[in-house]
C-alpha cells in the first residue's frame, strides 16, 4: 500500500533514543512481537524521582533477568515522539514460538529470585522501578509476515521508529495469494530501496482488538528523514513501473487490500535497557 509519511513535525524528544537491536537481532525474524502500551506516571511526588533514576533501575533489570531470559528474543522501550499523548509509551517484546510467550513469565520470576533473593529487597527494587510507569496498560500481539528489511549492522546509536498501522479490506475478487504476492512486489520494488531506510519490520494481527491490523515498523536515522522518505517513494514506484498505466493497475488491484484508513506513530527508545 502506498504510504505518505508526516513532514514538517516539530518533535519533543524525551530522554530516549533507539537502538536498533531492540527490535531485530539478526536475519531470522522472530514469529510474535508483543506491544504493551502504557504511560509514564507524571504524578511522583517523591523529589528524587527523576528519568536517569529509572534508566538506572532498568538497565539493572535488564542485566540481570531480561538479558538472561532464553525465552525472550528481544525488547525494546518506545516512548512518544509524536503520539496522541506525550506520556505514551511501549514496551515491546518479541518471541521466537507462542510457547515462549508463557514460558517467558515463569523465567522472569525465575530470575527476580535468583538477583534479589530477599523477598523484601526484591519487591522494594519491583515497586522502585515499577512506579515509573501507571498500573494500566493494555496488550496486542502480533505475527510477523515475509518482507522485513534488517539493518546492515548494529548500533546503539539514536535512531528514530516510525510505526504505521493499516487496516485489511476483504474484496469479494479478492484471495490471500494474490494479496501477498502484490504485497511482495510492493515491498522488493519499493520499500526495501529506499535509501532512507535502516530497517523494516511488517506485522499483522496475532492476539487483540483488531484482527485487520497490518502494522509497518519503519526504522530511520533521524527524524529530518521522515521526509526524505517520504519524498522517496513517488520516484520509487515511478522506477518500479514506469508505464503510468500499469501502475495506476497494479496500485488499484492492491488498494482494494486495504479499507484507506492508517494511523501514524513515532517513538524514540533507550539502548541500554534492551535486549
Amino acid at each position: 500500500m502506498k504510504t505518505k509519511l508526516l513532514t514538517g513535525i516539530f518533535i519533543l524528544f524525551l530522554f530516549l533514543s533507539f537502538s536498533v537491536q531492540g527490535i531485530a537481532q539478526d536475519i531470522t525474524r522472530p514469529e510474535y512481537v508483543a506491544f504493551a502500551y502504557t504511560a509514564w506516571n507524571f504524578g511522583l511526588d517523591d523529589e528524587t524521582a527523576n528519568p536517569e533514576q529509572w534508566t538506572a533501575l532498568s538497565k539493572e533489570y535488564n542485566e540481570k533477568v531480561t538479558m538472561k531470559n532464553e525465552f525472550i528474543r528481544s525488547t525494546a522501550v518506545l516512548s512518544h515522539m509524536y503520539t496522541p499523548d506525550n506520556a505514551d509509551v511501549v514496551f515491546v517484546t518479541t518471541y521466537n514460538t507462542w510457547a515462549d510467550i508463557e514460558k517467558a513469565q515463569a523465567r522472569n520470576e525465575a530470575l527476580e529470585a535468583a538477583a534479589w533473593p530477599d523477598k523484601a529487597a526484591r519487591e522494594a527494587f519491583m515497586k522502585k522501578m515499577n512506579r515509573y510507569v501507571v498500573h494500566q496498560h493494555s496488550d496486542e500481539i502480533y505475527a510477523t509476515t515475509e518482507g522485513a528489511k534488517f539493518p546492515s549492522a548494529q548500533t546503539d546509536s539514536s535512531r528514530v521508529v516510525y510505526i504505521q498501522k493499516l487496516y485489511r479490506a476483504y474484496p469479494d475478487d479478492g484471495t490471500t495469494e494474490e494479496y501477498e504476492a502484490l504485497n511482495k512486489e510492493y515491498l522488493e520494488k519499493v520499500t526495501h530501496k529506499n535509501p532512507h531506510l535502516i530497517a523494516f519490520y511488517p506485522m499483522q494481527h496475532g492476539w487483540g482488538a483488531d484482527n485487520r491490523e497490518v502494522v509497518h515498523v519503519y526504522i530511520l536515522r533521524s527524524f529530518s528523514d521522515l521526509g526524505e522518505l517520504n519524498k522517496a517513494w513517488d520516484s520509487l514506484e515511478a522506477a518500479a513501473w514506469p508505464d503510468e498505466a500499469k501502475r495506476k493497475a497494479f496500485f488499484k488491484k492492491y488498494d482494494r487490500y486495504f479499507n484507506g484508513h492508517h494511523g501514524d506513530y513515532i517513538y524514540s527508545s533507550m539502548p541500554g535497557v534492551s535486549k
